[in-house]
């Protein structure tokens, strides 16, 4: 080729399926550097919409354990809809080995809960999603370009695309899994005070758009200082472990207790009502209060505790990194607790 056919070349238009290959290499890139689940979803459901040229994009994984719903947010600011199910059915019964389309109206997908909020939708593609040839999930796509749909080269494309998404979740779920390790508080059997500050930014995050903030309240242990021995340091463990226990009973899945300092423990309550957090910190101390400990050298303690709580506002979860705010919550509730009289 002479080197005036090759700046002609180079200057020639990019075919349809040339110019998906280059925006689906930098999503993919861009999916190989995601560390955070709700980023490498809204990624993939991104690149399954510019392959596939589809108005609504709806991804269901199997979730039986709850694992992903630790860490994604499925009411967030996503490109599409995510549906994590406990129950397999839903995408068993619709499952195929081969990608399929169909109008919705041929009756196929009428009892599955899928697009009803969406109008307009005259076609959809489902693509299943497998792990190690096992389904775990489907990849439902509605009104999808044609000119994709009849082309082998852009649905191979399509279908290589959904093959590598359950790879890169399960590559970010370990990573999560090795994270709580380290945020986890060996003492206690709870999390840290940093495990305590990635439940706040997280919780930070949803309250901006669901309007509701946490309370967040700290509950310091009085009666267990001046333990400093060995034996003495096997009996503090077990009732901080005994405490930790008794307050996670009264919690829910989305509320999260740590151990912010050798004697206090910070607990977080989503969608508190402001009306109720004295009462929520009152309930705590009357079953903690006045518990006879033995101090492992011959005596008896009492234990006693002190609190202090910070119901957020929304004006202060705005405008401000989530991280930021989560540490001056924290420092918040220690400082009350710290100028409060003993």
């Amino acid at each position: 080729m002479s080197d005036a056919d090759q700046v002609a070349d180079s200057k020639s238009p990019l075919s349809i399926a040339e110019f998906a290959r280059r925006q689906l290499a930098v999503i993919e890139r861009q999916m190989l550097a995601a560390t955070d689940l709700a980023d490498l979803i809204d990624l993939s459901i991104t690149g399954l919409r510019q392959l596939s040229g589809g108005s609504d994009v709806e991804l269901w994984l199997h979730d039986p354990v709850g694992e992903l719903d630790r860490h994604l947010d499925p009411a967030g600011v996503l490109s599409g809809t995510v549906r994590l199910l406990d129950d397999s059915y839903p995408f068993v019964s619709l499952y195929s080995e081969a990608p399929e389309w169909n109008r919705t109206t041929s009756g196929v997908f009428n009892d599955a809960d899928l697009f009803k909020s969406a109008a307009a939708i005259e076609q959809t593609l489902m693509l299943p999603v497998l792990d190690h040839d096992l389904l775990v999930g489907s990849v439902h796509v509605g009104n999808p370009r044609s000119a994709v749909m009849m082309d082998e080269n852009q649905m191979a494309m399509l279908s290589d695309f959904v093959a590598k998404m359950p790879l890169l979740i399960n590559r970010l779920v370990e990573l999560d899994r090795v994270r709580d390790f380290v945020l986890l508080d060996p003492a206690s059997h709870v999390a840290n005070r940093a495990g305590l500050l990635r439940d706040l930014e997280r919780e930070i995050s949803r309250a901006r758009r669901s309007q509701k903030a946490p309370l967040l309240v700290a509950l310091k242990l009085v009666g267990l200082e001046g333990m400093g021995n060995l034996s003495q340091r096997h009996i503090q463990h077990r009732i901080l472990r005994s405490v930790a226990a008794k307050i996670s009973e009264g919690l829910r899945d989305m509320d999260a207790i740590a151990r912010i300092s050798e004697d206090c423990f910070g607990v977080m309550v989503v969608d508190a009502p402001d009306s109720e957090a004295t009462k929520i910190v009152t309930r705590w101390e009357a079953e903690l209060q006045g518990q006879l400990i033995d101090d492992g050298a011959g005596g008896v303690l009492e234990l006693r505790t002190e609190s202090s709580f910070h119901q957020c506002d929304l004006d202060m979860l705005s405008g401000t990194d989530a991280s930021v705010i989560a540490q001056r919550l924290v420092t918040s509730v220690e400082q009350s607790l710290m100028s409060s009289p003993s």
